[in-house]
C-alpha cells in the first residue's frame, strides 16, 4: 500500500513538463468514488465451452450422473 511519503516522492521526481498531466490525473482522482475490487464471474470459463455443452449437459442430468467420466460412489 502506498504512503503520503511514497506519493510525495513520486510526485517531486515528475519531471517539469509533465507536472500539468499529473496534476491533472490527480485532481480527476479527488473528484472519484475510491475504486473498488473488479468482480470475478465463475461462469466466465464457459465462455470456452464446446458448442454442444448446453446439449450435453441436458444429457447428463437425464441420465441421473450415470455418464462417462462421471465419479464413482
Amino acid at each position: 500500500m502506498s504512503t503520503r511519503e511514497d506519493v510525495h516522492r513520486l510526485v517531486d521526481a515528475v519531471p517539469e513538463a509533465r507536472l500539468p498531466v499529473v496534476e491533472q490525473l490527480l485532481r480527476a482522482s479527488l473528484d472519484e468514488p475510491p475504486p473498488t475490487a473488479p468482480r470475478r464471474f465463475a461462469s466466465a470459463g464457459t465462455l470456452n465451452a464446446e458448442r454442444d455443452l448446453a446439449e450435453r449437459s441436458e444429457d447428463i442430468l437425464r441420465a441421473g450422473g450415470e455418464h462417462e467420466g462421471a465419479p464413482q460412489e
